[in-house]
């Protein structure tokens, strides 16, 4: 029986092995693509066509017999490539960049601190009743601003969620070899309780109803604090983290983005909070002698809506 076993798997793994496999990624965020057409093609003459595996590798069928492959996707420009040459890993480069994929701002002629990018839905943060990782803004503007309103975007609410957003006074250390870190004090201003519902829009917009003013080159450290979850029946719950509510991160091309982290060899928390883009920015310059790629610097998805007076 033993021996049976062993023989179908040997099987298996030779068969794998003469097969080809193939995984579509984002170019810029380096996240799964479910559903793209895949297009076989031999003398350029089609001989096979499918939608690729939308949960793990896609394999093509080694008995098809093809010399080239291309991909296409509505919403991403067609990618061909020889047989020989086709890689494991297939990029493809975003056309067309739906709302729901992206910061959207308002149409209007409202000044915004922060960034407009595109989600990258792996690097998503839970709020936690500890603050641990917030945005630096700083009035990059000339004169003194008020700000109006704050905007964030969050994945799926799976249970109510109490909690409100703090703005504190910070000071930035210098930065040491790579490392930066923010040093918040007073909290200067924080919104009433706040609710956040049960398959609630993912764009959560709340009007700062207050005389919420920055000097210029003033900087605030916002961050969102959670009070607690409530089940159907109202009663106070621990969600599992898969249930957590979770802000939604985007790229970024800044160095605002301020976090603890975990240490990977003792896992405990860090005590401060650290410029992160600045510190994988450096370490990529230093030991690798290049720019990180885009999809991993991130910073959480908030916009504060200003205006200068």
């Amino acid at each position: 029986m033993k021996k049976y076993i062993f023989t179908i798997l040997v099987a298996l793994l030779v068969n794998i092995s003469n097969s080809q496999v193939f995984i579509p990624l984002d170019l810029d965020t380096h996240e799964f693509i479910d559903e793209v057409n895949y297009s076989l093609f031999l003398n350029k003459k089609l001989v096979f066509n499918a939608v690729s595996d939308s949960k793990n590798v896609t394999t093509i069928d080694n008995k098809i017999n093809y010399d080239s492959i291309s991909f296409s996707r509505i919403d991403y420009k067609t990618f061909g490539t020889s047989r020989t040459k086709l890689d494991t890993i297939i990029f493809l480069e975003k056309k067309i960049i739906y709302l729901d994929e992206a910061v959207v701002v308002a149409k209007n002629k409202s000044l915004t601190l922060g960034e407009v990018n595109r989600f990258v839905k792996k690097q998503s943060k839970a709020i936690d009743t500890e603050i641990y990782f917030g945005i630096v803004f700083t009035n990059e503007f000339k004169n003194e601003i008020a700000i109006n309103k704050i905007v964030f975007f969050t994945e799926k609410v799976f249970y109510k969620t109490l909690y409100k957003i703090n703005f504190y006074e910070v000071d930035k250390t210098l930065p040491i070899k790579g490392k930066q870190y923010a040093n918040f004090g007073n909290l200067f201003y924080a919104t009433d309780t706040l609710s956040l519902y049960k398959n609630n829009s993912k764009k959560v917009e709340v009007d700062i109803n207050s005389n919420l003013l920055l000097s210029p080159n003033k900087d605030v450290f916002v961050a969102i604090e959670l009070l607690n979850y409530f089940d159907d029946d109202n009663t106070i719950i621990k969600p599992v983290y898969e249930k957590l509510t979770k802000i939604k991160f985007q790229l970024s091309d800044k160095t605002d983005f301020y976090s603890k982290l975990i240490d990977f060899f003792t896992k405990k928390e860090s005590d401060k909070l650290i410029n992160v883009n600045l510190m994988i920015n450096y370490d990529f310059a230093n030991n690798y002698f290049k720019k990180p790629h885009k999809s991993i610097l991130v910073a959480p998805a908030i916009l504060l809506y200003v205006k200068e007076l």
